[in-house]
C-alpha cells in the first residue's frame, strides 16, 4: 500500500508541473525531452507517470505546430513508446500524438514560402548611370548592380546582363549590348551615343534571360535624356526643359482596411479589426524577412522593429489549415542607413584630386563590397531627383512573389534558365524531309582554332552549350550522317529571340527634369575634342600609296599570294580561268573531262585533286568558282600546301592539296549554290569592356607642356565601376580636375558584400 501511495505521488506531482501553460515550441520540446531522457526506462512503475505527464503536455500547450516541429515531437515520442511494455501506457502516449497533430498546421506556411524562394529565386537590376543627361556623341557609363530579390546580396548566377537603349518618341531600339559579368561579378560596360542621334526621352532597360520568365514589366527602366534639337527646331529638349518618364510602377499590392499596421516606440503592431473564428497564422515576409506567428483575431500582434531587416514588409493573415488569405497589406521598415563618408578637397586648373572613402554599417562595422562611383562637374550636373536611388529601388517589395501562388505551390513556366554561358541551338534533318538517323554536327571556331564534333544520337534537335565570345565572332557549323556524309542533309540554326520590353506609356508619370544651363554647350565641347571616345576629327587625308591589306580570312593568316578589291587587275580579268592561272592554279580537264585546278608547286601525286575551296566561307567547288566574275571579288587569297597546313581549321585535311578563300563584295553573299549542310553563324556577343578614359597631367595647369591644344571641359570627370574596400571598408581614388571646373557631385551606389545597400551623394567645393 505505501509503494502504491509513493507511485502516485510522484505521478500527481509530476503532472502537477506538465499541468503549466506551455506558449512556445521550444519550451514544450524541452519539456518533451527532458521526460523522455530522464524518466523513460527506469522501471515499468514509472509508464504510467511518464504517460500521463506527456499527455498533459500536449493538451497544455498554447501555440501552433509546423509540420517539421510535429514529427519532431513524434519521434521523441515514438521513442519513448518503444521502450514501454505496457499497452495501457502506449495508448495514452499515442493520444498525445494525435492531441499534438491536432495543434499542427494543415500547411507548413513557412516552410512553402521557403521551397518557393528555392525554387524560384528573383533577381533584382539597378543600374547606376555616370550622369542623367546627354548630348549626342556622349558616352553613357554604366554598371548593373545584380542582386538576389530576397537578401539584396551581389549574385552572379546569371553570367550576362542585356542592356537595351529604346527611344520613347519613335518607340524603337536604338541599341542593345550584352555585358558579361568580370571575375568579381561586376556588370559594367558603356554605350556610345552616336552624334546623329535625336534629342529627347529614351529608356535605358536591363534584364537577364532568367528575368525572362516572368513579365517584362519587372525588368529595370531608367529615362535618360539626350540634350539636343529633335528636328533641328528649337524645342524644350534644346532649352533643357525635359519631360521624363519616372518609369513603370509594379501593381500595387491589394490591401484590407480590416488590418491596421502601425509603428510605435521600436514595435511593429498589427491588428485584424474584423470579427473571424478561422485559425489564423500572420505572415511577415519581404526585404529578407520571414517570420510566421498564430494570431488571435481582435488582438494586437507586437513585433520587435528591430528584429525586422529595413525595406518593403508585406503583412498577410492567413487561414493556417486552408491557405486562404483573410487580409494582405505593406509596410515600410525604417533602419538606420550605413555610415558612408567620402571627403577631399576641390582642385581646379588640372591639378590632382583625392578621394578618401570609408563605408560601414550602421553599428560602425567596417563593409567590404564593389561600388560605382561617379564624379561629375556640379556647375552642369545635378542630382536625379526623380527617379529613385538605388536604396529606395531595390527596398521596393518585388511584384515576382506571390504569397496565393507560394502558398498554393503554383510555380511559374520556367523556360529560361540561368545564363551561365551562350549557346547555339538547331536541329539537323533530310533535305527531302526524311530524319536522319545518329547525326553528327562540327563546330569551328576559325578566330581561335578551336574545332569539335558532336554526335547527336537519336535526335535531331541539338544546343552547344558551354561557348563565351564576344561580339563579331564568326562560327562555321556543319551537319552530317553519322558516316561523314553531307549527302542530303540540311542544318537548320535557331534564331535568337529578346523579349518585348515595356517602356512607360505615354503619359504615365510624366514630370519635367530641368537641365541646367551650359550642360549642353560644354558637353559638346568635350564631344568635340575627343575626351570620352578619343576620337578626334581630323581633316581628310589623300592616299599616297597602297594601302596595306589584312588577311580576310577569318583566322587572319597570311596568304601565299592574294588579289583584293582595290587591286586594278581584277578589272582586266575577263574571266576567272585568267585570274587563277596569275595565282598560279591553271584550270584543266582531267581525263574524264571534268574541271580541275592545280596549283604549281613542285611534283605530286596521282591522287592530287587540285587545292580546297571556299567561297564566303563555304565548301564549294571548280564549277563555282569559275561561275564567279572577277570584278565581284572583294578578296581571294591562295595558301600552297605548306601555308594550308595552318588551315585545317576549316574541317578538312587540305595540307598536301592548298586552299583556295574567295570572298565575295557585300550584297552579293549567296548568289552561288551553298550546300544545306553548312551555315556560317555571328550571334551577338558580348560586348568587351570599356576603361572610362581620365586624362593624367605630369605637372600642375600643364607646366612645362606648353600650350595644350584640347581644352579639357569634361562633364564627368571620373567613373569607376569597381571601387573595392579594404578590410576596414575604406578606399581612395585618385583623378585630375578639369580646366574649368571647381565644385564636384560625387555619387557612390551599390551593395555590400552581405546585403547592405550603399548610396551617398556629396558635393566637393
Amino acid at each position: 500500500m505505501r509503494r502504491l501511495i509513493l507511485i502516485i505521488g510522484i505521478a500527481w506531482a509530476m503532472s502537477g508541473v506538465s499541468a503549466q501553460t506551455i506558449n512556445t515550441f521550444g519550451d514544450l520540446r524541452a519539456k518533451v525531452l527532458h521526460v523522455g531522457q530522464k524518466l523513460t526506462g527506469r522501471n515499468t512503475t514509472n509508464d504510467q507517470a511518464i504517460a500521463v505527464i506527456v499527455r498533459e503536455m500536449a493538451m497544455n500547450y498554447q501555440g501552433r505546430l509546423s509540420r517539421q516541429q510535429f514529427q519532431e515531437l513524434k519521434d521523441t515520442i515514438e521513442g519513448m513508446r518503444q521502450q514501454i511494455t505496457a499497452d495501457t501506457w502506449k495508448t495514452v502516449l499515442g493520444s498525445a500524438v494525435e492531441t499534438l497533430q491536432q495543434k499542427t498546421d494543415t500547411l507548413d506556411i513557412q516552410q512553402r514560402i521557403l521551397d518557393y524562394y528555392r525554387k524560384v529565386p528573383q533577381e533584382q537590376i539597378y543600374v547606376h548611370t555616370d550622369k542623367p543627361y546627354y548630348v549626342p556623341g556622349d558616352t553613357v557609363w554604366f554598371r548593373a548592380h545584380l542582386v538576389d530579390a530576397v537578401t539584396h546580396t551581389p549574385i552572379s548566377r546569371s553570367r550576362y546582363v542585356y542592356v537595351e537603349l529604346h527611344d520613347q518618341q519613335a518607340d524603337t531600339l536604338c541599341q542593345r549590348i550584352i555585358v558579361r559579368c568580370d571575375s568579381d561579378g561586376v556588370f559594367a560596360n558603356a554605350i556610345l551615343l552616336p552624334k546623329t542621334i535625336r534629342g529627347g526621352c529614351y529608356t535605358l532597360a536591363a534584364y537577364t534571360q532568367w528575368m525572362r520568365n516572368f513579365p517584362a514589366e519587372r525588368f529595370f527602366y531608367k529615362q535618360l535624356v539626350v540634350v539636343g534639337s529633335p528636328s533641328g527646331t528649337d524645342s524644350d529638349y534644346a532649352r533643357g526643359v525635359l519631360p521624363v518618364r519616372t518609369g513603370h510602377t509594379a501593381t500595387a499590392l491589394r490591401t484590407y482596411p480590416a488590418l491596421e499596421l502601425g509603428q510605435r516606440k521600436g514595435q511593429l503592431l498589427i491588428q485584424l479589426t474584423k470579427s473571424t473564428d478561422e485559425p489564423l497564422s500572420c505572415v511577415l515576409y519581404g526585404s529578407g524577412n520571414l517570420i510566421v506567428t498564430d494570431y488571435t483575431p481582435g488582438k494586437i500582434l507586437r513585433i520587435d522593429s528591430k528584429s525586422l531587416r529595413p525595406g518593403s514588409l508585406s503583412v498577410a493573415m492567413v487561414n493556417r489549415e486552408t491557405g486562404t488569405i483573410v487580409a494582405e497589406s505593406q509596410t515600410t521598415i525604417e533602419g538606420k542607413d550605413a555610415q558612408i563618408t567620402i571627403s577631399g578637397k576641390a582642385q581646379s586648373n588640372n591639378n590632382p584630386m583625392e578621394l578618401n572613402i570609408d563605408v560601414a554599417d550602421a553599428d560602425g562595422t567596417p563593409l567590404y563590397g564593389n561600388f560605382s562611383l561617379s564624379v561629375t562637374d556640379y556647375d552642369v550636373v545635378k542630382p536625379d531627383t526623380v527617379q529613385p536611388a538605388i536604396d529606395k529601388y531595390l527596398s521596393q517589395q518585388p511584384a515576382d512573389y506571390s504569397l496565393a501562388d507560394m502558398l498554393r505551390g503554383r510555380f511559374p513556366k520556367i523556360d529560361f534558365g540561368f545564363q551561365t554561358s551562350q549557346t547555339i541551338s538547331g536541329s539537323i534533318r533530310g533535305s527531302i524531309f526524311k530524319k536522319v538517323k545518329h547525326p553528327k554536327l562540327m563546330l569551328i571556331r576559325p578566330d581561335t582554332g578551336f574545332r569539335q564534333t558532336f554526335e547527336l544520337g537519336d535526335s535531331s534537335r541539338f544546343t552547344i552549350n558551354g561557348l563565351d565570345f564576344p561580339d563579331g565572332t564568326t562560327y562555321i557549323l556543319e551537319g552530317m550522317r553519322r558516316t561523314g556524309s553531307t549527302s542530303l542533309v540540311q542544318l537548320n540554326i535557331d534564331s535568337i529571340t529578346y523579349p518585348v520590353l515595356y517602356p512607360s506609356p505615354s503619359g504615365e508619370g510624366l514630370g519635367e527634369r530641368p537641365v541646367p544651363d551650359g550642360f549642353a554647350k560644354q558637353a559638346k565641347e568635350q564631344v568635340m575634342y575627343g575626351s570620352i571616345d578619343r576620337e578626334i576629327e581630323l581633316p581628310e587625308v589623300v592616299k599616297e600609296k597602297k594601302r596595306q591589306h589584312k588577311p580576310t580570312n577569318l583566322m587572319g593568316v597570311p596568304p601565299f599570294r592574294a588579289f583584293y578589291d582595290d587591286d586594278p587587275m581584277l578589272n582586266n580579268f575577263h574571266s576567272m580561268e585568267i585570274l587563277l592561272s596569275t595565282l598560279g592554279i591553271p584550270v584543266y580537264r582531267d581525263a574524264e573531262g571534268e574541271l580541275q585546278v592545280r596549283a604549281r608547286f613542285g611534283s605530286v601525286n596521282t591522287n592530287y585533286h587540285g587545292p580546297t575551296i571556299y567561297i564566303d566561307e563555304f565548301r564549294s567547288n571548280v564549277e563555282e568558282l569559275l561561275m564567279l566574275q572577277p570584278s565581284t571579288i572583294e578578296s581571294i587569297e591562295w595558301f600552297d600546301h605548306v601555308g594550308a597546313a595552318h588551315m585545317t581549321i576549316y574541317g578538312w585535311n587540305v595540307s598536301t592539296s592548298g586552299l583556295l578563300l574567295v570572298r565575295q563584295k557585300p550584297g552579293l553573299h549567296g548568289r552561288i549554290f551553298r550546300p544545306l549542310s553548312m551555315a556560317t553563324v555571328q550571334q551577338q556577343g558580348w560586348k568587351p569592356s570599356v576603361e572610362f578614359y581620365s586624362p593624367q597631367y605630369p605637372s600642375p595647369s600643364g607646366e612645362g607642356l606648353g600650350e595644350r591644344p584640347v581644352p579639357d571641359h569634361r562633364t564627368t570627370l571620373y567613373w569607376n565601376p569597381k571601387v573595392e574596400t579594404d578590410a576596414d571598408g575604406h578606399a581612395t581614388v585618385r583623378f585630375y580636375a578639369s580646366d574649368i571646373s571647381r565644385r564636384y557631385l560625387v555619387t557612390l551606389e551599390g551593395v555590400s558584400a552581405d546585403g547592405i545597400i550603399v548610396q551617398k551623394t556629396v558635393i566637393i567645393e
